[in-house]
C-alpha cells in the first residue's frame, strides 16, 4: 500500500513539473510615452527591445538583448504587485500641464495585460522606479 501512495505521488509531480510552479510567465513589458505630438513605445521582451516612436522624428529600431539583461527586468517585475499596479499614484503631476510627457507601463504576464496609470516621464510611483529606471537603461543603446 505504501509503495503504490509513493509511486502515485511521484507521477503526480512527474506529470505536473513542479519545478516551475509559482514562476509566472512574464512575456513582455512595456513602456510607453507620449505628448500632444508624438509617442515612444519601448517593448522589452526575452529577445529583444524596440523601439518605435511617432511624430516629426518617427522611427523604428530594435536590439537584441541579453539572458542577464531580461534576467534583470524579470527580476525587478517579480518585485511589483500587479494587482495593486493601475492604483499605483504618480508622485508628481508635471503632465497635467505639459511640462513632463506623460508615461505609463504595461506588463503581460501569462497572456494577461497589466497597466500602470499614467505618471510623468521618468518619474514614476517609487514601486515602479528600478522597472523604469532598467528599461530606459536598456533603451539608450537602442535609440
Amino acid at each position: 500500500m505504501k509503495l503504490s501512495i509513493l509511486s502515485f505521488i511521484l507521477i503526480f509531480f512527474a506529470i505536473n513539473d513542479c519545478s516551475n510552479q509559482g514562476q509566472e510567465d512574464i512575456e513582455s513589458v512595456s513602456y510607453k510615452t507620449y505628448t500632444r505630438g508624438s509617442s515612444s513605445t519601448y517593448t522589452i521582451t526575452s529577445e529583444e527591445i524596440k523601439l518605435k516612436s511617432t511624430g516629426v522624428q518617427a522611427k523604428e529600431n530594435s536590439k537584441a538583448i541579453t539572458k542577464e539583461q531580461w534576467e534583470m527586468i524579470t527580476s525587478e517585475i517579480k518585485k511589483i504587485d500587479t494587482s495593486k499596479l493601475e492604483d499605483l499614484e504618480a508622485p508628481t503631476e508635471s503632465r497635467a500641464s505639459d511640462a513632463a510627457a506623460h508615461a505609463e507601463l504595461s506588463l503581460i504576464i501569462e497572456n494577461s495585460e497589466f497597466k500602470s496609470s499614467t505618471f510623468d516621464h521618468e518619474n514614476p510611483p517609487e514601486a515602479l522606479k528600478p522597472l523604469v529606471q532598467a528599461i530606459l537603461r536598456l533603451a539608450e543603446n537602442v535609440e
